[in-house]
């Protein structure tokens, strides 16, 4: 064999430990759960305000121009909560307070925008088709329980969610790239 077959990257093995560094089921789940209090507690002042809790009460629904006026309050809350730590660092902040992040299948950060459309918006467009939609989001979140467990939204962004206290796997005596 050349010198130059051997010092091929394609032509030697990985050397030292391969560590599955992917986020537990638990970590996740207490990340989304922060997460949620965080933005009730936002939305929830925001519903008082609009008179939502009376208007659903007295008319059993919510007419639809308070329903958007709700979804866009969402959205704006869900940028200014998260934008910042999801560009930086791939992080919500639940996710930033368990010590997880979301990667690239080979650990880098994601861009902003496509892990917005493909993560974030593609959940929430299966969330808002009627009856469906319940089941879809399901799908999605029982995805979870596969060998990967990776949920089919980081399937659509060929994301990975990461715990950042496994250190990732070396390739070549040298660790794969981290973002946080």
């Amino acid at each position: 064999m050349s010198d130059e077959q051997q010092s091929s990257p394609f032509t030697q093995p990985p050397t030292g430990p391969v560590v599955d560094n992917t986020a537990s089921l638990g970590k996740r789940l207490q990340a989304m759960v922060i997460d949620v209090v965080i933005m009730m507690v936002c939305i929830f002042p925001f519903a008082q305000n609009q008179g939502l809790m009376e208007i659903a009460e007295q008319q059993g629904t919510i007419p639809p121009e308070l329903a958007l006026k709700l979804v866009l309050f969402q959205l704006m809350m869900f940028f200014v909560l998260h934008g910042f730590l999801l560009h930086q660092y791939g992080q919500t902040i639940g996710k930033r307070i368990i010590g997880i992040a979301i990667v690239t299948m080979d650990n880098q950060k994601p861009p902003f925008l496509p892990l917005i459309l493909q993560r974030y918006v593609s959940q929430w467009l299966m969330g808002l088709v009627p009856v469906i939609g319940i089941l879809l989001r399901l799908a999605d979140v029982l995805a979870i329980f596969r060998d990967d467990k990776r949920c089919i939204h980081d399937h659509i962004a060929k994301t990975k969610v990461i715990d950042l206290k496994i250190p990732v796997s070396h390739h070549q005596g040298k660790p794969d790239s981290i973002i946080v």
